[in-house]
């Protein structure tokens, strides 16, 4: 596509149209005359404290990144998100188009007031299908209009100069009398400063945007706003104060030509629909293009990529406006879209400046104090305008947000957001890195070595069970080799477990590892896994069905102990996996402080939906039925004091039969069962393992728990 524009025309010129528009030949007069020309210079300041900031903001960001079309739109999406870009765009591409009708209203009402007899709606409708035309054609023939419109208005603006007496006493102060306060007047009068987008919104025919667009943007505010402050000067000094508040074409027979004033009234007005008549179809462009809009809407056409289709939707949308909205309900909503716009700008600034990101390295430097007083003092003055505008732009703006957020849009471009939650994330962490874990504070982190997750289903499922919207879940994938020899097979591993989370809706980490040798390597993945206090402290897995498997699973249990973590075993039962999910049942024997991590874990998954109703016990076995009653009572005591709701069962020990079999005569039934597991001996791990076998032979679904941080 052509870059045809520098910074005079693509932004200056429109930019300083828009700002000199109606309200500088029709309005600012009434602000003078409430306010006086020292509330009116305050209101003038004020205003521009907001817009400058802005501006400043803007020239950070573009000069920080490639800036192609769309404008405002483009920077705010790039920055943070499509979604939060998306609910920007969308109300500032239907503020342009509404301003598209505003302005032309404004214009038929200026004609009216010199000619009561025309029909205002004919005229509308005419002068409304004349820009359309132009801005249809291009962007050459709006620009070129724009220097027409340019002359006039330096023309109308060189007779306000030369005329005036300066005769009268000056209107230092003013009463507020038709404006009722200051708020009111400053309403007014803001909407005049909103025009700043307008040489942003020409981004994608910018020669240089990073250039261009903070050089227009600044020279323009800078330019207008002295402009504004003469004229107030001129207005307070040449001009009563009856006649200010009451006369709104006062400055035609205050200047020597008057024809002139009309014309630059005339000409402010049509500048500015005219400027948003081009805006507007470039904002739908890039909204389009990423697929917020549908995509027909973000052809171009010619040489010159000009929005032709969008150019057409716009035109029919300010045609509707003009015949059957209401524009007085319209108009205050439509400044805070602006307002919003500006807000999210500056909030884009700031936060890319404190969040520090090593590729936020713009040209222009604007301090992120500046940008926070420029985002702050927008949604100030958002509510000082119009309170009741100010709820529903924002309401249709998060409206928007969860629409965009629901559908989910791909997009090839990150975000500041991801920046700021690892700032946050960061200081969090630093300021919790001395802190010791608090057993009040414990909450599941589970570490599952889950293989390819798609196998070992229940154990992610466990780890949900045990964590959901407490702890933190890591799949871990080991791939036995060297690391030189398996780059693909880890890629691939690494987009299966992410695949798999994403399907499955888990709030998981995925971790692929890879090593020679497997007890070495979950040792390293236990010791090494995550930061600070976010380190897992729990290792879940499964009893491997190959018997090769077995000595590196039993030399690791015996390890785990050094590692401060805890450890689950889950033996598979194939047929019934969780059975019904009705019954818990926790064998307890007080030797290998494996009691209180069980209970705990019972009660997690007892929160959860699939395990509400679930009836959990505590079980012991004691020697003689003369030890039931202490053992009872101590069961009991334990569970009063960890407040958990469960059963009590203590089972003396049959001479004939062996504490397998006695576990079997009383949980065969039992959906799930917990047994506490205990360090095996060195050289002792074929006997250690057939144990554990015989000890949940014939049981459902066994979880076999080594506690150590409970």
């Amino acid at each position: 596509m052509e870059k045809r524009f520098g910074a005079f025309s693509g932004v200056f010129l429109p930019t300083f149209l828009t700002i000199i528009g109606v309200i500088f030949y029709l309005r600012f007069g009434w602000i003078v005359g409430n306010a006086g020309i020292m509330g009116t210079i305050s209101i003038v300041v004020l205003a521009h404290v907001i817009t400058i900031a802005t501006a400043l903001s803007i020239s950070s960001i573009t000069t920080n990144m490639d800036v192609k079309g769309g404008g405002a739109y483009y920077l705010i999406s790039r920055s943070l998100g499509l979604e939060i870009g998306g609910s920007i765009g969308i109300p500032l591409y239907l503020s342009q188009v509404i301003s598209v009708a505003l302005y032309i209203l404004g214009f038929v009402e200026s004609v009216k007031m010199i000619y009561p007899a025309i029909n205002d709606k004919i005229v509308a409708l005419a002068v409304t299908v004349v820009i359309g035309i132009i801005s249809a054609v291009g962007a050459d023939l709006a620009v070129k209009t724009q220097y027409v419109v340019f002359s006039v208005i330096i023309l109308s603006l060189g007779t306000i100069a030369i005329s005036g007496n300066y005769d009268m006493v000056p209107l230092s102060f003013g009463s507020f009398s038709s404006s009722g306060n200051y708020w009111k007047a400053f309403a007014v009068f803001f909407p005049a400063v909103t025009g700043i987008l307008a040489g942003v919104s020409m981004s994608g025919d910018l020669k240089n945007p990073r250039k261009d667009i903070p050089k227009g943007t600044l020279a323009a505010i800078g330019v207008t706003f002295v402009i504004y402050l003469i004229q107030i000067f001129w207005l307070g000094m040449n001009i009563s104060e009856e006649d200010l508040l009451n006369n709104k074409l006062i400055i035609i027979s205050k200047t020597r030509f008057p024809i002139l004033i009309i014309g630059g009234i005339w000409a402010a007005t049509l500048s500015s629909a005219l400027g948003s008549m081009v805006a507007a179809p470039r904002t739908m462009m890039a909204l389009s293009k990423d697929s917020v809009f549908p995509k027909i809407f973000g052809k171009g056409s010619g040489k010159s990529n000009e929005p032709r289709i969008a150019s057409l939707v716009s035109f029919v949308i300010a045609i509707i406006f003009i015949i059957k909205v209401n524009l007085d309900f319209v108009a205050p909503v439509i400044t805070m879209f602006f307002l919003n716009t500006y807000g999210a700008i500056n909030t884009v600034a700031a936060l890319e400046t404190l969040v520090g990101n090593p590729s936020y390295r713009p040209t222009f430097k604007t301090p992120w104090v500046v940008s926070l007083i420029g985002a702050l003092g927008s949604y100030r003055v958002m509510f000082l305008i119009n309170s009741n505008a100010t709820i529903i732009c924002l309401a249709f703006t998060l409206c928007i947000y969860l629409y965009l957020s629901k559908k989910n849009i791909s997009r090839t471009w990150g975000d500041l957001r991801d920046g700021v939650l690892v700032s946050i994330i960061r200081i969090c962490l630093l300021k919790l890195r001395f802190n010791q874990k608090k057993e009040k504070n414990w909450k599941p982190d589970v570490l599952v070595f889950s293989g390819e997750p798609e196998s070992r289903s229940d154990l992610v499922y466990l780890a949900q069970q045990f964590s959901k919207g407490r702890g933190i879940i890591t799949l871990v994938h080991y791939i036995f080799g060297r690391i030189e020899d398996k780059k693909e097979e880890v890629k691939e591993a690494k987009k299966g477990l992410e695949k798999y989370i994403r399907e499955n809706s888990l709030n998981a980490f995925s971790e692929v590892v890879v090593g020679s040798d497997m007890t070495a390597t979950m040792e390293k993945t236990v010791q090494t896994n995550g930061i600070g206090l976010l380190k897992p402290n729990t290792v879940l897995m499964g009893i491997p069905k190959s018997l090769e498997r077995v000595p590196p699973l039993i030399r690791f249990i015996r390890k785990i102990t050094y590692f401060d973590k805890n450890l689950i075993l889950l033996v598979e039962n194939d047929e019934n996996s969780f059975g019904n999910k009705k019954t818990i049942d926790i064998w307890w024997r007080g030797l290998e402080n494996n009691g209180n991590l069980m209970l705990n874990l019972a009660h997690l998954m007892s929160l959860n939906d699939d395990w509400k109703k679930c009836r959990i016990r505590l079980l012991s076995i004691v020697r003689t039925p003369n030890e039931s009653d202490e053992r009872e009572r101590i069961l009991k005591k334990m569970l009063d004091y960890l407040r958990i709701d469960a059963e009590v069962k203590v089972v003396s020990k049959e001479k004939e039969k062996s504490i397998s079999e006695m576990i079997y005569e009383n949980s065969f039934e039992t959906d799930l069962v917990f047994m506490g597991l205990a360090v095996p001996d060195e050289h002792r791990e074929e006997e250690y393992y057939e144990r554990l076998m015989n000890m949940t032979k014939g049981l459902k679904t066994v979880l076999l728990v080594k506690g150590r941080l409970v």
